[in-house]
This record gives C-alpha cells, structure tokens and sequence, in this order.
C-alpha cells in the first residue's frame, strides 16, 4: 500500500517535492494517470524557459514529441496564447509555435510496455576508449533539458527493460549520461487483480516516491470545464455512477472510464453528433467508447437535454443552437417566444457585469432576425436596456420590419401618439342656460 492521493492532492504534493526524487503512480487504468502527470507538468516552471534561446533549441529538439505537439497546438488556440510576442507564433520553421515558460515543463513520455532492452540502452559505437552505447534521442533530450520524463505501465514491461529504468530513479544517470538537474522522473503502473501485470519486488520499490492515484468525481468535473462539451459534464454530474465503472469486469465487456468518456467526447465533437443526438450513429458511437448501459443513458440524456437551448446558447453560437430548434413551424413559433425572455434576461445579465460582448451582439441580432414579427419587437424594446451598440445595430439590421412592427394599431408595443405641447383652441362660449318659467 501507498498514500492514496485525490488529482488536487497529487498535484500538490509532486509542486512541492524536488526534482531529485522519482515518483511512482499507481492506479486503474483510464482513471488519468497520465493526465495528473501532464497538469503537473503544466503547472510547473523553470527559469530555463524563460530564455528565447532555449525555447527555440527545446521546441527544435522535441518538436517529433507526441505530447509537446499537443501542449503547443491547444496552448496557441487559447488567448494568451495569441497574446504573444510574434517570434514564439507559430511559423514555417515552427508550425506549431515555440515552447514558452508559461506552458510549464514538457512532457516526454514513453510506454515501457512497448519497448526491449535495446529501446533504452541505444546503439553501441567504437570509440578509442573501447564500446560505447549512445541511447535514443528521447533520452539524451532529457538530458539537456529540462522535462518532465514519463515512463508509463512499467508492470507491464519486460524484466529487462524495468531493470534499465532503476538507475534513472536512483540517481538520474543511465549508461554515463546525467539527466537535466531539473527533469523529473515519473514512472506510472497499472494497479488490480484483474490485470495482466507483474507484481514489484521491495527493491524496485524503494526507490520512488509511491502514491496510489484516486481521483474524485470533482476532480474530472473541474478538469473538464473548458476541455469538453457542457452536455458531457452535465450528464455526469446527474449520473456521477457512471463516470467510471467499479466492480466485477466481464472478459470483452466494454466499461466507462475517464479516459473514454474524453475520447468519446473528441469522437463526438469531431463528427458534429452532439447537434443530431438522434441518429443511429450516436449511440453506436458512445456504445464503442463507454459500452451499451452508459451510451444508452447519454444519448437519451443528450436527446432531452440538446433540445432545451438556453439563452446562454443562443448568445455563444446561434448558428449552431438554431439546429436544435423544432421543425414544425407552430412549434418553432412557440419555442421562440420562449426563447426570447431566456435571451433578453442573459443578456441584462451579461451586460449588469460589463460582459456583453461583440459577439454577444452579433448572436442576439442573428436570433432576432429569425423571430417573428411580434418576437422582435420585444427583443428591439430590451436591447435599449441592454446596450447601445446592440440598439443601434437592431435598428440598422431589422429597421423596415421593425417599424412597420412598431407603428401597427394592433399591437401592444404600438407607440401611442404624441401628447400636445401647446393648449388647446377654445371652442364657441355655452349657450346660456334658459330659466324655466313658473
């Protein structure tokens, strides 16, 4: 047994520790293992990044690196990414942007399970002193820079390869070569019964830092903010059971995990299914990932839940809200009048906090030039309250419709005229008034 450690746990504890010490994580598979490993390396920083120079020469060296491909290609997607100086953008030289002391430290990773002796060790060359082996690029990276060095599912490598790992723990050497004094060592295992893996003798052991990863369903909650589509994590805080199956695994019965709920997500995302929950491919889809029970559960859920656009919806990507909406047109009708408060109330909302955007803008006037006549109405009176960028921009768009609208007899936002700024004319004096005679 080990400290069993929750993600915000794990995180702490590896920030805090030195570089000096290998780190063993245990766990079930798909429970992100590899992922708590990524985040640290995130959240990390080394003054070495904060040179130009030696961003260009790490981006040149692990620019073939699965992993750092990834960190740069979603780092540059966001805007502080974007906010950068010109030289770290990506270029010709550098499609994917150059490495920059805020994306942390990167990760070089490696599946033991995959590799032989041979793998590790390197190629063996003559030289005057007698035989030399000069080991894989991967490792000689590691150690002119400093990375994050990842060693995954060791109890399932071979002997001879988790043998050749125990000097990198012990003393962050291997065949005469020293890692970077600021790379850091973690080597990640399969845990269970139920798994074909190789028990560890006291000897490995001893050597890492050991923790046993339990991630907590808040923990993926809060990891999946901004990674995954809103419908997703809303499932799972409705049906936390099914985030990750625990008990008695079937022999080729497929289960949810984190893992494959993400990679369900990306496959969803990818083929635009999120929009057309009822068709036949998304359930076979999430079938594939999260297996039969789980899938049947989301797509109903996405069924239900995709057809309720809020108005959150309709300001972010009206475009792609507007799919959801009814094909009958008297339903369409209703949907929109319905609509327009839940928009008209996110936008006051928005605009009380100074967040109404351009876009914001852009989304409200696209919906209310699909409205009925008596809808936008409505929606033109609101945007006067809401922001004068927004009122000047649905008159300029909708202004003929609108003042027709605006100037019917029949409706109840029908302007009523003037009052009169001067007195009225008097009209002729009373006759006056006979007495009646006695």
């Amino acid at each position: 047994m080990a400290a069993t450690l929750t993600m915000k746990g794990f995180k702490t504890l590896m920030l805090a520790i030195s570089s000096e010490t290998a780190v063993m994580v245990r766990g079930r598979p798909g429970i992100g293992k590899s992922q708590g490993v990524a985040q640290v390396g995130e959240e990390s920083r080394r003054d070495f990044y904060r040179s130009f120079d030696n961003c260009v020469a790490a981006t040149t060296r692990l620019s073939g690196e699965a992993s750092v491909v990834r960190a740069l290609s979603r780092f540059y997607k966001t805007d502080h990414g974007k906010s950068l100086d010109a030289q770290y953008q990506p270029s010709s030289s550098h499609p994917f942007g150059l490495w920059h002391y805020d994306m942390g430290v990167p990760v070089v990773e490696r599946r033991l399970s995959q590799m032989t002796e041979g793998d590790m060790i390197g190629l063996p060359f003559d030289s005057q002193f007698g035989t030399i082996f000069k080991p894989c690029a991967w490792l000689l990276a590691a150690c002119e820079f400093p990375v994050i060095l990842f060693l995954d599912e060791l109890n399932r490598a071979i002997k001879g390869v988790e043998q050749a790992t125990f000097q990198l723990a012990d003393s962050k050497a291997f065949y005469g070569h020293h890692l970077h004094d600021e790379t850091r060592v973690f080597i990640a295992c399969n845990v269970g019964d139920q798994y074909d893996v190789s028990p560890m003798d006291p000897a490995a052991v001893s050597r890492y830092c050991m923790v046993d990863l339990d991630p907590t369903k808040e923990d993926w909650l809060e990891w999946s903010k901004k990674r995954v589509n809103p419908l997703l994590t809303e499932f799972v805080v409705a049906n936390p059971h099914l985030l990750e199956y625990v008990g008695t695994f079937e022999p080729n019965t497929k289960y949810p995990d984190r893992r494959a709920w993400t990679k369900l997500d990306l496959e969803l995302t990818h083929t635009g299914l999120y929009d057309t929950p009822e068709e036949l491919m998304f359930y076979q889809l999430s079938a594939s990932m999260v297996g039969m029970a789980a899938a049947q559960a989301f797509t109903n859920y996405v069924k239900v839940r995709g057809a309720d656009i809020t108005g959150k919806d309709v300001l972010t990507n009206w475009t792609k809200a507007k799919a959801r909406m009814p094909k009958d047109v008297e339903q369409a009708k209703a949907k929109y009048v319905e609509l327009s408060s839940r928009v008209i109330t996110e936008s006051e909302a928005l605009s009380k906090k100074g967040k109404f955007t351009a876009s914001h803008v852009n989304n409200y006037c696209e919906f209310a030039g699909d409205t009925p006549m008596e809808v936008q109405k409505l929606l033109l009176m609101a945007s006067l309250v809401v922001s004068e960028a927004l009122a000047i921009k649905m008159v300029a768009l909708h202004s003929e419709g609108l003042a027709q609208a605006l100037t019917a007899t029949d409706g109840e936002l029908a302007p009523k005229p003037p009052a009169a700024t001067t007195s009225p004319t008097p009209g002729p004096a009373p006759a006056p008034r006979q007495r009646k005679s006695k």
